[in-house]
């Protein structure tokens, strides 16, 4: 949170407002981080990641951890002076690292893992403490048999492995096992060192030694200790950065979506998609169209027009009877509140039916079938919301007692549909044919489809009563332009097609606020569970062959040059710890 300081300025000087993010130093504290963590209840997710990630510092140590060993036999068997019991050093570093790679395999079985943490720190104990017996082992057996030199060749490599590859989540478990294992090291060349006090000049050199080597390992476990602790608080901030960025994704795919799917609700896809990327072009060359205008170059004006032929489609209107009684009768909220409650009927049938509705002015509700996608049966669709829309109504007039009902048009031809205008687009239809069913719908009688000849004909006429047309639609000089025989239809008694679509709870019961949170609540849930897969998909490192071949080569280069030790037999008076040769 930016907070604001007012400077204060010599006299005659404005004082001005500094901006300054004081919890900056913040963000890169690591027990702020997992205070952070722990807020947004997302340290069950950070484990998994861990787990993930500490299994990718295997695939890293399995193949540095084997090219070391066999690069060590290599310098030993080419370059020690006496090889005789040089096989006894194979034996001792084969048999610890198949130990190892055996016990760390168990973590590669990550469900497992993550179900029982305390695998990892089990075997990266047993593994640790496998390399330095066996280092420890191998020296004792040569002291004794053969008087060489007290020089370890893993130490140092135990503590990086401790420290860098080993899977042990805690950095207070990595340095207690960091720490044990430097005292073994201290404790072993110590009890060499007090058996054999001899001489007292080698026996307090030695002690000198031992010191220097305490220093070394107290300096290496506190660099171990920074590097995890470094390493921690990188791996949170980019943990949580990587949150914040699937977050702000998951939204913005959301609000993507409910935009397409609004925009699909009011036009047709077809339509809407080439509005939607009209709309984006025109974003991306607003900067160039506003500095063409700063310029004194004229602005392009774009008028953006959509329209679309439908040679086969069915036109339905729709309209209430004593509607204007209505408004006169009813107060404006119950008013609305009935008219909401049945344009959500009838948009909930159009959709059962797949039909598109236009759009409805006042008490005039009119859709059309066929319109999105063609459909051979469009006028039977379009007939049928028509016979649900009659349905609706009626049980709308029986729950509310109110005298309405409605009167409604259907009829069969083509159309042009499209979108218009400039600031405020508008999607709607026309054509002589629309206009037919506009003058159906008025010339109709409540509580019937008034339907044309051309559309009966496209009907099953077993699936419905027929009745002839009006006296009105026969002396309507709409109509009679274009010359055609009318007629009323309903559905046959009993049948399904005369049932209201079961919209579930009433529209006008609905608690807007409730259904917000119900939204947000639903929503909420689905986002978590796409953070879910998305940070199961985080990527983790890890090797490829190339880079494999090529970090080993120099690894084996540095470890050889650091741990390898070249036999040299020295007389037994100045047998004791010694120096690397």
């Amino acid at each position: 949170m930016n907070k604001e300081k007012t400077c204060r300025t010599p006299f005659k000087e404005r004082c001005k407002t500094c901006y300054l993010d004081y919890a900056d130093e913040r963000l890169w504290e690591y027990s702020y981080l997992k205070a952070r963590c722990k807020e947004l209840n997302l340290e069950d997710e950070y484990k998994k990641y861990q787990v993930r990630l500490m299994i990718s510092y295997l695939t890293i140590f399995y193949p540095l951890y084997i090219l070391l060993v066999v690069g060590h036999q290599v310098v030993k068997w080419s370059c020690a002076e006496y090889t005789n019991f040089t096989y006894l050093d194979t034996v001792f570093e084969g048999t610890s690292l198949a130990l190892v790679t055996g016990l760390m395999s168990i973590n590669f079985f990550e469900n497992f893992v993550t179900r029982h943490r305390w695998i990892m720190i089990i075997t990266s104990v047993l593994s640790a403490y496998i390399v330095v017996f066996s280092d420890i082992a191998c020296n004792i057996f040569h002291y004794y048999q053969t008087q060489w030199p007290l020089n370890t060749s893993y130490d140092v490599f135990v503590l990086c492995m401790i420290y860098m590859f080993l899977p042990i989540p805690s950095i207070t478990g990595a340095a207690l096992l960091a720490t044990s294992v430097s005292l073994l090291y201290v404790v072993y060349f110590v009890h060499f060192l007090v058996s054999d006090p001899s001489n007292l000049a080698k026996y307090i050199h030695g002690f000198d030694v031992i010191s220097v080597d305490v220093f070394h390992f107290l300096g290496f476990n506190m660099m171990g200790i920074f590097f995890r602790i470094v390493n921690e608080t990188v791996v949170r901030a980019s943990f949580l950065d990587r949150h914040q960025f699937i977050k702000e994704e998951t939204w913005l795919s959301h609000a993507l979506r409910q935009e397409s799917l609004l925009l699909d609700s009011i036009l047709p896809p077809q339509i809407a998609k080439p509005i939607q990327n009209s709309i984006k072009e025109k974003i991306m060359q607003s900067e160039a169209e506003f500095d063409r205008f700063q310029m004194g170059g004229p602005r392009r004006a774009e008028n953006f027009m959509a329209i679309q032929i439908h040679p086969d489609v069915s036109i339905l209107y729709a309209d209430l009877v004593n509607y204007t009684h209505l408004t006169t009768t009813l107060t404006v909220e119950k008013l609305v509140k009935v008219l909401h409650d049945l344009y959500g009927r009838f948009d909930m049938a159009a959709s059962s039916f797949e039909v598109q509705r236009i759009k409805f002015l006042g008490d005039c509700y009119y859709c059309v079938a066929g319109l999105t996608t063609g459909d051979p049966d469009h006028a039977k669709k379009a007939v049928s919301l028509g016979i649900s829309m009659i349905a609706n109504i009626q049980e709308v007039r029986a729950e509310r007692a109110l005298n309405i009902d409605m009167r409604i048009g259907v009829h069969s031809g083509s159309l042009l549909a499209g979108v218009i205008g400039q600031t405020k687009l508008q999607f709607d239809i026309w054509g002589s044919d629309v206009e037919i069913a506009n003058r159906l719908e008025a010339t109709g009688k409540p509580g019937f489809v008034h339907v044309s000849g051309r559309t009966l004909s496209n009907l099953n006429v077993d699936e419905y009563t027929i009745h002839p047309g009006t006296e009105k639609a026969q002396t309507d000089p709409v109509l009679q332009k274009h010359p055609m025989s009318t007629f009323l239809l309903s559905a046959v008694v009993n049948r399904p097609s005369v049932r209201p679509v079961d919209v579930g709870t009433s529209y006008v019961d609905l608690d807007i606020k409730n259904l917000g949170a119900t939204r947000d609540t639903a929503s909420l849930a689905s986002m978590t569970d796409e953070l879910r897969e998305e940070f199961n998909k985080m990527p983790v490192g890890g090797l490829s062959m190339r880079t494999v071949i090529k970090i080993s080569t120099s690894w084996t280069s540095l470890r050889a040059s650091s741990f390898t030790t070249k036999r040299i037999r020295i007389p037994a008076s100045t047998r004791g710890r010694s120096q690397t040769w």
